[in-house]
């Protein structure tokens, strides 16, 4: 039966591209983080202070469509918007770092 090397995480988490990654990843998500959670909430806020048919989220839009629910819709292109912009960031950046550091480790 072949063995089977066991990986040294003390050692992967101290490796200098390891935490360059990791901060790169850290630094990109809780800006998106933090966006998407603003946006999100806006809506339920805003639905829920709305109560005059003069009030601005129920002014229309799109045909009979309330502002309200063009935010509602557009939560849905920004949700896709970000995966689409992640992935593409991944494929860029962190997939590269992860390469790199899979090569380190395996000349070690």
């Amino acid at each position: 039966m072949a063995e089977t090397k066991k990986a040294d995480f003390a050692a992967i988490a101290k490796d200098p591209k390891f935490i360059e990654l990791s901060r790169r990843k850290k630094r990109f998500l809780i800006g998106w983080w933090v966006f998407s959670t603003l946006f999100y909430f806006g809506l339920p806020i805003w639905a829920g202070n709305t109560t005059a048919q003069s009030d601005i989220g129920n002014m229309k839009m799109i045909g009979v469509l309330p502002l309200l629910f063009v935010y509602a819709l557009a939560q849905y292109v920004v949700c896709i918007f970000i995966a689409l912009y992640y992935a593409r960031w991944a494929n860029n950046n962190s997939d590269r770092l992860t390469d790199d550091l899979l090569r380190g480790l395996k000349t070690k």
